[in-house]
């Protein structure tokens, strides 16, 4: 099959400089890519002109990545999604922000607190998967609004979607703020239940879900896309572990894309998950399927086997991560697809 044009995320690292943005303009034109994910927001810091988010620390010229990013793509025949990371607001081991307007500074009240009273602030570091600093908490209200006014500003740009990563909790073990404690007990009240493991989770997921609803009432207001950044592993990973059912925010039209992050390192495993979400969902339709181009560095050849495979089953579109792991021999290969 020829003509592939993969989506591909573009982390932040490439916005630094007016310099480094140009170059990555270019390489996404050569590989030519059909949408780039660029990363706006990465720790509650700001890529572009805001009015809520300190601008973010590493930003070497005074300018607006997002703008010169849209500005820089005209003409060429990639859309953007402006990628914005929700709950995950900073980074472990870190001081913290030099900015009083960040969250972390002006509201870590805000930071979810693990089921031993202890705030993730006061981690040094986590050994849960791909937990990576801490996350304020959506089961309280004034979280969910703060996001969503971060997604209804970036909306003001020319961009085709809004790109939600991090949406979800850091893991089962948290989400007793005491603030949204506070919420769950007013929330069993009005649901008539009572206090149990079950009815905790619950109000998690009930909580994640109307995070997810008021981000994409904002950004829909303004004529744009709502997409996803999940786990590929529906029932365990994304549900059980993170509280983040994802199925149901995209059959309820929620959201108008998930993109799943199929990682895995074993092609066989990746196309095992992939059917499975298949299965479950009866098509990929309005699926993306996301996999993890660093993990196939020096394997291009089984990557490029793996993407011909995941085409068979017909997702929307695939997605690689990410474009700093895209080398020239990765870009040779693409081409004959």
């Amino acid at each position: 099959m020829r003509g592939f044009r993969p989506e591909i995320w573009v982390t932040s690292k490439e916005l630094v400089s007016q310099e480094s943005l140009s170059k990555m303009i270019e390489k996404l034109d050569r590989i030519n890519a059909v949408r780039a994910y660029v990363q706006v927001v990465n720790r509650a810091d700001s890529y572009y002109s805001s009015n809520i988010l300190p601008s973010a620390e590493e930003l070497n010229d005074d300018f607006d990545p997002l703008q010169m990013t849209i500005e820089e793509a005209c003409g060429k025949e990639f859309r953007i999604s402006a990628w914005m990371n929700v709950n995950l607001v900073w980074g472990f081991g870190k001081q913290r922000p030099l900015s009083e307007r960040h969250i972390v500074n002006r509201r870590p009240e805000w930071i979810t607190v693990d089921e031993s009273g202890t705030s993730m602030l006061e981690y040094p570091s986590s050994n849960l998967e791909e937990v990576f600093g801490p996350y304020i908490d959506p089961g309280i209200p004034e979280v969910r609004e703060f996001t969503a006014q971060i997604a209804s500003e970036i909306s003001d740009y020319d961009v085709e979607e809004v790109h939600l990563d991090f949406i979800r909790y850091p893991f089962r073990s948290f989400g007793y703020n005491p603030i949204a404690l506070t919420q769950y007990k007013k929330w069993l009240k009005k649901e008539a239940l009572v206090e149990s493991k079950e009815s905790f989770d619950r109000f998690r997921i009930c909580s994640v879900t109307e995070q997810v609803s008021m981000i994409s009432e904002v950004v829909r207001a303004k004529g744009k896309k709502v997409s996803c950044a999940v786990y590929d592993d529906y029932s365990e990973r994304a549900v059980s572990e993170r509280l983040q059912p994802w199925l149901e925010w995209l059959k309820s039209g929620l959201i108008d894309s998930a993109v799943v992050m199929a990682y895995g390192k074993e092609p066989d495993e990746v196309i095992s998950r992939v059917e499975k979400i298949r299965s479950l969902h009866g098509s990929l339709k309005d699926i993306r399927i996301g996999l993890g181009a660093f993990n196939y560095a020096g394997r291009w050849d089984e990557f490029v086997e793996l993407i011909k495979r995941v085409q068979k089953l017909r997702p929307d579109e695939i997605t690689l991560f990410a474009l700093s792991s895209v080398d020239e021999e990765l870009r040779e290969r693409l081409r004959t697809l």
